[in-house]
């Protein structure tokens, strides 16, 4: 079975949105209270994040939480697109906002991003983003856009994900597989299950193995194979919100500039060894934030995603479109922080 039998389908946000809530509701519904049912809570495992997290030079410039669509291409990654959506959550069931979550797994083909050659791997669909990630809400909520992982000798098929709670300076990393019988793009069996599975066959405990499972079912509305599941990260800790320099966090309307082509000025206070990211608040409200790209000037290339200062001061960042809703959030990351690098 060719790429070409899997023709993709023009994303549109505004459908898209109302298919994604639609489903979320169904299957999530209720689950909406800070330390709703914490008793029964069931800890997300941490299992390895793997050989293919990305190195920092294959990470795409857009990394936000599409990863069926890079950077402004018409042509789609070739694949089901699958959407996950839920919370990030404490020990005690309460949401966590700010917590950042990474999103890699293999493409189609069950080819990854990951390359350590100067560009990415050539043999990973070159519409596929391969990566990404987003910061949740006052909700600790997340949303991807992305599509069904491929299969590779030794795995079923999964998703790797990587949570830093604020504050952290290390990603816990886990994975999420499918509750189905994995089969090639031909139809048949393929040799390795979730039963056999080098990573899920090592989760001891019954209930976290089952939580890694997901049941994935159609998008209401939907004649293209779309489906989606929730799944909630369960930290298996506590953790204490770190005191930033000026409050952190910063909320930033940004200034139109003159000279950079239709840019916006974001301007922050810097304080050295801290990591700077920017992220637009998506049309889904308080759901969460997605990365956004910038340049230190008004007119350079749109070419990081964070960035660390090196001096304290006043640092103007530099993006290229206006926030949906009117404005910015600058996040920080603390000095010898998780930055995007195994």
């Amino acid at each position: 079975m060719s790429k070409n039998q899997f023709v993709p389908q023009p994303f549109h946000l505004r459908v898209d949105r109302r298919r994604f809530f639609r489903s979320m509701a169904t299957v999530s519904a209720g689950f909406t209270l800070p330390g709703f049912l914490a008793e029964a809570l069931t800890i997300s495992p941490t299992v390895t994040q793997g050989p293919y997290y990305p190195l920092a030079r294959n990470i795409p410039l857009d990394k936000d939480n599409d990863l069926v669509q890079l950077n402004d291409n018409l042509t789609l990654a070739a694949g089901v697109v699958t959407y996950v959506g839920g919370r990030v959550l404490d020990s005690s069931g309460n949401p966590v906002s700010g917590a950042l979550v990474e999103l890699w797994h293999a493409d189609r083909e069950g080819d990854y991003l990951y390359s350590t050659s100067a560009t990415r791997n050539s043999a990973c669909d070159a519409n596929f983003a391969g990566f990404g990630q987003y910061l949740t809400g006052p909700d600790g909520r997340y949303w991807f856009r992305t599509i069904k992982a491929g299969l590779y000798r030794g795995r079923t098929r999964h998703y790797h994900w990587g949570i830093t709670l604020p504050g952290e300076k290390t990603r816990t990393t886990t994975q999420t597989g499918w509750n189905e019988v994995a089969r090639d793009l031909n139809g048949a069996v393929w040799e390795t299950q979730n039963s056999n599975d080098n990573v899920f066959s090592t989760v001891s405990n019954a209930a976290q193995r089952s939580s890694m499972l997901l049941d994935f079912a159609a998008v209401e509305g939907t004649t293209t194979g779309e489906v989606v599941a929730t799944w909630d990260y369960v930290a298996g800790r506590t953790y204490t919100e770190p005191t930033y320099p000026n409050g952190g966090r910063l909320v930033v309307a940004g200034v139109p500039v003159s000279s950079g082509g239709g840019r916006f000025r974001i301007t922050v206070p810097a304080y050295v060894g801290y990591s700077y990211e920017v992220y637009a608040n998506p049309t889904f409200a308080d759901l969460g934030w997605k990365a956004l790209p910038f340049a230190l000037t008004e007119s350079g290339t749109l070419d990081r995603n964070i960035h660390t200062a090196a001096s304290e001061g006043s640092l103007d960042l530099y993006v290229a479109a206006a926030a949906t809703k009117g404005f910015f959030y600058v996040s920080y990351r603390v000095p010898g922080a998780n930055t995007g690098t195994p």
